[in-house]
């Protein structure tokens, strides 16, 4: 069994079953194969119902219980242990459900593309003026489309953001959604944690000239370690630590403040001496 052949029988089962497969259906499904196959394809892995319900932009527990359950129905998707509730992992496993005859497909497939070959394509050819042969290709591709919740978090988390940092073509915006989505889907990491980190270290003294723009997240330093990996760490130790970090200070500004605090010291030291000596 390989995600491939997973694919295949979906589409296969989706095509002979229009009628009751929706979309979600096919997100739900395709996002529990890459799961799997990020587990190394373990027999049996964990399904989390917050991080799942986040992935996939699903905001009702209710929806997701339900799109769970037509996959079990299909047999797509089994049951090993139930979750006690909806905060807590269940565990599942992957059917290949090989019952679909793929012959239909297959006719729709050739067919498709024959037809395809007699029409005209779906990219747009036309002059740019009459005085010039050359012609502007205009593509149909529709734009990149993201879950509502990656929309929201995106308009969100602007704020934290000077103007001039802030995204303005279609692309720059597209590239900061993309980002999100991958830091979620990909990374593993949920909205709370990453809107903690953005505004912790867009506040920073140091970050704040640094990390100007989300997908430095997902970039790597010197070490190959994600931007996001690190400042995850670093917030840890701060929360564990009950103090305020040096997230980002140099060499020299380390050893700066060092000699403040050894000079403040030895200044409170000897006033104390001369107020036991003199009695001031």
């Amino acid at each position: 069994m390989n995600g491939y052949n997973l694919i295949r029988d979906w589409y296969n089962y989706k095509f002979n079953n229009s009628s009751k497969v929706k979309a979600i259906h096919s997100d739900f499904y395709c996002y529990l194969i890459d799961r799997w196959n990020r587990l190394g394809q373990k027999k049996e892995f964990g399904l989390p119902t917050d991080i799942t319900m986040e992935a996939l932009g699903i905001g009702s527990y209710n929806t997701y219980k339900k799109v769970l359950n037509d996959l079990i129905d299909f047999g797509f998707v089994i049951i090993v242990k139930k979750s006690i509730n909806q905060h807590q992992s269940k565990l599942i496993a992957l059917s290949k459900n090989d019952k679909a005859l793929d012959k239909a497909l297959d006719k729709a497939t050739a067919i498709a593309n024959d037809e395809a070959l007699d029409k005209a394509s779906d990219t747009i050819i036309k002059p740019i003026n009459n005085q010039t042969n050359k012609q502007l290709i205009i593509s149909s591709t529709p734009k990149n489309e993201f879950s509502e919740s990656v929309n929201n978090f995106y308009d969100y988390v602007l704020k934290y953001f000077e103007e001039k940092f802030i995204p303005k073509t279609d692309k720059q915006i597209s590239s900061w959604k993309e980002c999100i989505d991958k830091l979620i889907r990909i990374d593993g990491y949920d909205l709370k944690h990453i809107h903690e980190i953005i505004k912790t270290f867009r506040e920073d003294n140091f970050w704040k000239t640094n990390f100007n723009s989300l997908p430095k997240l997902r970039e790597k330093n010197n070490t190959g370690e994600k931007y996001i990996d690190v400042f995850s760490v670093k917030l840890k130790n701060k929360n564990q630590n009950g103090k305020q970090s040096t997230f980002g200070e140099t060499r020299d500004e380390i050893n700066d403040r060092a000699k403040r605090e050894i000079s403040t010291s030895i200044i409170n030291t000897l006033n104390g001496e001369l107020r036991d000596q003199f009695g001031h």
